[in-house]
């Protein structure tokens, strides 16, 4: 049972749910600009993982070219360093930074749109809305991949990634007492793994990380090595990757059954790996507008709906 049975409803008008999805999540920025093209605006926001990412910094009352601008300047490989504590393989130390930095000690209380942040509690394997607190907190919780990145300590819950539990949180907006409903899921369609193997990092690839080993270098030297032992297998990171698809995949869609949103925009991020740091975050933007345009007679009806 989730902790959401015990929330009060609040009425709201429109509840958007942004789900998680890695590197893929500056998608979700394309499908807002669309939105707020039709002039719609959240007064609730339920997300998970990446989706949470975007949707505190769309809470917290930064505009979509503010939010984009923070796309642009986000140098994403160098935000996560290796870990030697066992607790998991990377650190979120440079994401708890970057955070921070922009957000400061910000509470769901400062917030100019309510939010609801997904995580799954380790210990009971619950599901948990993180509604209160410090904002940061709860974003790194939501989006500490179990195994890779390690749980965050809240309130003495040990809590990891909320994708496990509930990707596209369609349910916490409905508890929250929402309305009209949109959701936002960034879907990759089935694929091979890929057995392409990373190189070891470049002397360029330093220079752009400033001399810093970050995930996206130390995945790189790692399955270069690794390819050279096993030849013919297939990259660890794509591996882990993939499952995580496969299991996210299918925990998504029977939540998005029993809680189908008014609209679903569903953004084909195929091309976009979970860890992939050199993608161009433009075009993963266009992804999302292209998705968002393809529903847009949906969007507007449920705009007019909302203004009645």
């Amino acid at each position: 049972m989730s902790d959401a049975t015990f929330l009060a409803p609040t009425p709201h008008s429109l509840g958007v749910a942004l789900g998680g999805g890695g590197m893929k999540g500056w998608a979700h920025l394309g499908v807002v600009s669309v939105l707020e093209r039709h002039g719609l605006r959240p007064d609730v926001i339920a997300a998970t993982s990446a989706g949470a990412l975007i949707g505190v910094f769309w809470a917290a009352g930064y505009t979509l070219d503010e939010m984009r601008q923070l796309m642009r300047e986000q140098k994403t490989a160098s935000m996560f360093g290796i870990r030697f504590d066992g607790e998991g393989l990377f650190s979120q130390d440079g994401l708890r930074a970057y955070l921070s930095e922009h957000l400061g000690d910000t509470t769901f209380a400062d917030l100019k749109v309510p939010l609801r942040v997904i995580a799954t509690d380790l210990e009971t394997g619950r599901e948990v809305i993180l509604r209160s607190g410090r904002v940061v907190d709860a974003i790194l919780a939501s989006s500490a991949m179990p195994g890779v990145f390690a749980p965050v300590d809240i309130g003495g819950r040990m809590l990891a990634d909320g994708g496990l539990m509930n990707n596209v949180p369609v349910s916490a907006l409905v508890h929250a007492g929402a309305r009209h409903t949109l959701a936002v899921q960034l879907r990759r369609p089935k694929r091979r793994v890929s057995m392409r193997r990373g190189e070891p990092a470049s002397p360029e690839e330093a220079v752009a990380t400033g001399g810093r080993v970050g995930l996206g270098m130390w995945a790189s030297r790692f399955t270069g090595r690794l390819a050279r032992l096993r030849p013919g297998l297939p990259g660890g990171l794509d591996v882990a990757s993939r499952a995580l698809d496969i299991v996210t995949q299918q925990v998504e869609d029977l939540r998005l059954h029993f809680y189908p949103p008014d609209v679903l925009v569903s953004v084909d991020v195929s091309t976009t790996g979970l860890f992939s740091f050199s993608d161009d975050k433009e075009a993963i933007f266009d992804v999302g507008v292209l998705a968002a345009e393809q529903q847009e007679e949906e969007i507007a009806d449920l705009a007019r709906q909302i203004r009645g």
